[in-house]
């Protein structure tokens, strides 16, 4: 009865809660609500130029903006949203171009045409004209991997990007966006408080099955607490099962300012998230306890397999790419979970991608990129994880594990593990050593249960041409674990060989290979023998992904394998998933076909059929979703050859508070598990860095987080909301220059550096002000006059004789150093150049910039032999 009233009361808070929000809230709408419907990741060949290329989806195509991405194609077109026109040229200055929205009137060089004017929105950051539309104005073919959410651009002329990116491949790797070092930035710091407001996402669900109806309420909510990250999940109802809820109190820090000495990186209290152990336990999300460690938060803690795991909501689902081919998908568990175990790593990029689904049509995707192809640590360096969890009948799960870097190519690690195997509470023990040598990596490891059961393992990965191979020999006696489950027939070896590489496609794209064998020998002499195999690919819009499974044990065999499709057809997606057995009875075992289109701003229909043969049912559903906007909602249905039926409705909303006005912004897609920040932007007229006097807001201001344009520009008062920064990662935001009205302003610091983390938003004052500049010609005097020489160099100092700035004069002579602030400057050509050349000149400048930012013009130099 408890049990029954909780349920019901935690159900019936959840509803009261999302329906006052929605009666009384202010109509005031997320961020991301009134910003495009998707996120592109813009790749050109293999160089990613962008990761957030905002863009709309109406109807059957996708409107791509085109200033932003002119700018980062580096092809010299600049587009003015509000008068509705677009300008510039093409590659080179012959070749221009001009786009007038009101006259619907495009000019390409000499040719002039005229468009649909449906196929161009105007939006208050950008023109988004329709990407097929776009293509044709451009030298560049645009392709869009829905799936994905990549836009991949093909160059039909070589762009000046290109260019660059040619001479950087000369002079070394390219390591960022504009081609040098990512900027490193003051950190800000974020304080944790002892109680905030949350951020929410919650979901309301009402199904009816045959007459019989349910009802559920989930919420997650991310905030700080007790000076803690805190996450908390509720799910109640009777599809639930009961009412449930779990409870986390984190902190994490990339840079190891955790716990003093002990220099952690990440300290979990409540619901934890346990790693795993080679050989011995899998990773772990069950049970309540503490977790600490001080390994690089987000990568692997071994370098032959990685588990992924994190928050799924009811109702959504997750499907894991590795080096761009599908290779899983789950839906939602019980307790709000997924996770991915022991994924394999090979030597080299191991790429993974989750793409999560909605219930509304909602789509997010999360990048996890590793690199294998040395040791992890360096000589001296530490590294350890240990957690302690509370298991069923009394049992806990305890593991401590710690790997020491011993020379610049060799590590050593090792531990102890207890966890309950079945009904029986066990201990081991376990060393590895872990070395690699040129494109060798090399690592054996042995362990030891309380029981006496012994393993020896060995494994080794390299590349071989362009593949990427990994191999592994385990040896066991009378040795059980989470890895090598016990049974009446143990396992005394097993032999495993796995090969990455790309097959040639048709054209320039790649088709991802991957094939595993495995080969295990019994106690009892039988040997049991695997193979697999899977190949993806993707061409012109469709994706395909094959899989085939072969098994044998003691001569009984067993083969199946899959087949995956999908591709955009005049609007309409379409995907389809076949199951075919093999041997020993050959045949269909299920097939299913789906198709969505949207049909009006922010709606999507869906419908689906499933046939499966074992019980010869045939299964049609359709919904109709809105996943975009201020709140989510889905109605859905169901039928059965069996005469069963159903359907439902789904209520989804996203609830956070911006802290500058207290406002409460709703979305339709997650936030609670991001991090945001709040932005203000504003004219120091005083020169003081804070807001106050006579200082103004700036409206308009754009900005550059990671390196990328964000979409978001600032308000009247000059605030701006970045939402969706990823959580646990440093964000380095800047203002970006291109954006303020006046040439002459410049931030005052070139930018800060976040630690975002969920539930809370930082804030950030940027000060803008008021620069100054300075002109000249630099002259050389001879026998026959003087003229205008260029290259020479020209130095600032200010009163204490530091260089603050650095130009050159071009080749007639002629240089501008912009950007100076108000004060009092020494202006000189660069010594050290002239002594190299043996030149001599006239004298120094003294340069006052006043608080105006005043323009100092004339200042002239003139060089003898």
């Amino acid at each position: 009865m408890r049990s029954h009233r909780l349920r019901r009361h935690a159900c019936r808070l959840g509803i009261v809660l999302l329906l006052a929000v929605l009666a009384l809230a202010r109509p005031v709408r997320g961020a991301g609500a009134d910003g495009p419907d998707l996120v592109l990741e813009v790749r050109l060949g293999d160089y990613l130029v962008s990761d957030a290329l905002g863009a709309y989806q109406h109807g059957d195509d996708v409107y791509l903006p085109l200033g932003e991405l002119a700018r980062l194609l580096t092809i010299a077109i600049r587009s003015e949203p509000a008068e509705g026109l677009a300008s510039g040229y093409i590659l080179d200055e012959q070749r221009g171009f001009r786009l007038d929205l009101a006259q619907r009137l495009v000019i390409e060089g000499e040719r002039r045409a005229t468009f649909d004017p449906a196929h161009v929105k105007r939006q208050a950051d950008d023109l988004y004209v329709a990407s097929r539309l776009l293509a044709q104005w451009l030298p560049v073919d645009l392709e869009i991997d829905m799936a994905s959410l990549v836009l991949r651009v093909r160059a039909r002329e070589k762009l000046p990007l290109q260019a660059r990116l040619e001479r950087q491949s000369r002079g070394g790797t390219a390591r960022h966006q504009d081609g040098g070092p990512p900027p490193v930035y003051a950190r800000l710091d974020t304080p944790y408080a002892l109680a905030a407001l949350p951020f929410i996402d919650q979901t309301v669900a009402l199904d009816a099955h045959c007459g019989a109806t349910t009802l559920d309420y989930s919420a997650y909510l991310t905030a700080d607490l007790a000076g803690m990250e805190a996450a908390l999940y509720l799910h109640a109802g009777r599809a639930a099962g009961g009412a449930s809820a779990r409870l986390t109190l984190a902190r994490n820090d990339p840079d190891a300012g955790l716990l003093g000495p002990l220099r952690a990186r990440t300290l979990q209290i409540g619901s934890v998230l346990a790693p795993g152990v080679g050989d011995i336990a899998l990773a772990s999300g069950n049970g309540s306890g503490l977790a600490i460690s001080n390994r690089t938060l987000g990568q692997p803690a071994r370098t032959d397999r990685h588990t992924l795991q994190g928050d799924l909501a009811p109702g959504w689902d997750v499907e894991l790419y590795f080096n761009e081919a599908l290779i899983g998908f789950q839906q939602a568990r019980p307790d709000g979970r997924y996770r991915f175990d022991d994924q394999p790593l090979i030597y080299g990029a191991n790429e993974f991608r989750l793409v999560f689904h909605g219930p509304l049509g909602q789509l997010r995707i999360e990048r996890h990129s590793f690199l294998i192809d040395q040791a992890m640590l360096a000589p001296g360096d530490v590294a350890y994880s240990a957690s302690i969890q509370a298991g069923q009948h009394g049992a806990a799960r305890a593991l401590a594990q710690a790997e020491v870097g011993l020379a610049p190519q060799l590590s050593a690690s090792g531990g102890v593990v207890r966890l309950a195997l079945g009904k029986q509470d066990k201990r081991y023990a376990n060393l590895g050593l872990h070395g690699y040598w040129r494109a060798l990596l090399v690592d054996a490891a042995v362990a030891r249960a309380d029981d006496g059961g012994k393993l020896a393992r060995i494994g080794l990965k390299t590349r071989v041409g362009g593949v990427a191979v990994s191999a592994s020999h385990a040896r066991l006696d009378s040795f059980a674990s989470e890895l090598f489950l016990p049974g009446p027939d143990p396992l005394r070896s097993r032999a495993e060989l796995r090969l990455d590489g790309m097959l040639p496609g048709v054209g320039p794209m790649p088709m991802p290979l991957s094939v595993q064998l495995r080969r295990e020998q019994l106690a009892s002499g039988a040997t049991r023998n695997e193979a697999g195999a899977r190949l993806s690919a993707f061409r012109r819009g469709t994706a395909l992904s094959a899989g085939a499974l072969w098994r044998a044990l003691d001569g009984v065999r067993h083969a199946d394998a899959s087949l995956q499709a999908s591709r955009r057809v005049a609007g309409v997606g379409v995907s389809g998933h076949l199951q075919i057995a093999i041997v020993p009875d050959a045949g269909v075992s299920a097939l299913a076909l789906a198709a969505d289109k949207f049909v009006g701003d922010g709606y999507l229909l869906n419908t689906a059929v499933t046939r499966t043969f074992a019980d010869q049912q045939l299964r049609w559903s359709a919904s109709l979703n809105k996943g975009v906007g201020s709140v989510g909602l889905g109605v859905s249905a169901f039928y059965t050859s069996r005469s069963d039926y159903g359907g439902g409705v789904q209520l989804f909303m996203a609830l956070g508070q911006e802290p500058r006005s207290g406002r409460w912004l709703r979305d339709a897609v997650p936030m609670a598990a991001a991090g945001a920040a709040s932005v203000r932007v504003f004219l120091d007229k005083n020169r003081n860095g804070v807001m106050d006097g006579d200082d103004e807001p700036i409206k308009g201001a754009g900005f550059a987080v990671n390196g990328g344009t964000h979409l978001a520009r600032s308000d009247a008062d000059g605030v701006v909301y970045l939402n969706r920064l990823p959580a646990h990662q440093h964000v380095d935001i800047a203002v970006d220059p291109a954006t303020l009205e006046d040439p002459q302003w410049q931030a005052r610091e070139p930018g800060r550096r976040l630690l975002p983390r969920p539930g809370k938003v930082s804030r950030l004052d940027i000060a803008i002000g008021i620069t100054g500049e300075i002109d000249g010609t630099t002259y050389l005097a001879g026998a026959a006059g003087q003229r205008g020489m260029g290259d020479f160099e020209l130095e600032l100092l200010d009163r204490s004789g530091t260089i603050v700035g650095k130009t050159s004069s071009t080749a007639d002579g002629y240089y501008v150093l912009g950007g100076v602030v108000p004060g009092d400057y020494l202006l000189r050509l660069a010594p050290a150049q002239l002594a190299r050349l043996g030149l001599q000149y006239s004298g120094l400048h003294l340069i006052t910039i006043d608080a105006a930012g005043s323009v100092v013009n004339g200042k002239d130099f003139h060089v003898t032999k």
